[in-house]
């Protein structure tokens, strides 16, 4: 007789109820930052001093005027101001939102020559004013694979012959028939 330990208890029933419902978000599901309303537990104040720059209430409230420039065909210049807090993503659903693209995998925004990542926040990447290199790749085609057609061949299997050579080897009709009847499952299977 075993004693479950609190361990062992919680696992097992945490498990189980992990495998009861199907995730309600899907696994890329990313919430805009301004619908955000906590950022999970509250931590210490840091002790740096901070630039008064970046403190400066009437900036942060003005927006990042950004200009987003493809130099490969079809080239174009658009000009946008965004929010401060705005991601890379918000630049590029804005392309897409222009007609610039189609899809947000033909999209990198490139500032001094690095690539921009999606969950960036454009106050803390680029400045006021900042050219942005827009990169718009193909967009990719996906082509439906057409299901070959199943080519009904009359392949007539010797199935006695196979018999008698597996009596022949075997020697035990009850071993015979159990083999034989393997094999003609795993040819079945096999169509």
């Amino acid at each position: 007789m075993s004693i479950a330990s609190p361990e062992h208890e919680f696992v097992s029933k945490f498990l189980t109820l992990s495998t009861l419902t199907q995730p309600v978000l899907p696994k890329d599901y990313k919430k805009p930052l301004q619908q955000v309303n906590s950022l999970g537990v509250a931590l210490p104040a840091l002790r740096y001093k901070y630039h008064s720059k970046r403190s400066n209430k009437e900036d942060n409230a003005k927006g990042l005027k950004l200009i987003l420039k493809n130099i490969k065909p079809p080239k174009f210049t658009v000009e946008n101001e965004f929010g401060r807090n705005d991601t890379v993503r918000q630049v590029k659903e804005y392309l897409i939102s222009e007609g610039k693209a189609q899809q947000f995998g033909q999209v990198k925004l490139l500032f001094k020559g690095k690539v921009l990542h999606d969950s960036g926040i454009l106050s803390e990447v680029i400045e006021d004013g900042a050219t942005i290199t827009v990169m718009i790749s193909k967009p990719e085609v996906v082509q439906q694979q057409e299901e070959p057609t199943p080519v009904k061949n009359s392949l007539q299997i010797p199935w006695e012959a196979i018999e008698k050579t597996l009596a022949h080897e075997l020697k035990d009709s009850h071993q015979t028939a159990l083999a034989l009847q393997r094999l003609q499952k795993g040819w079945d299977m096999t169509k």
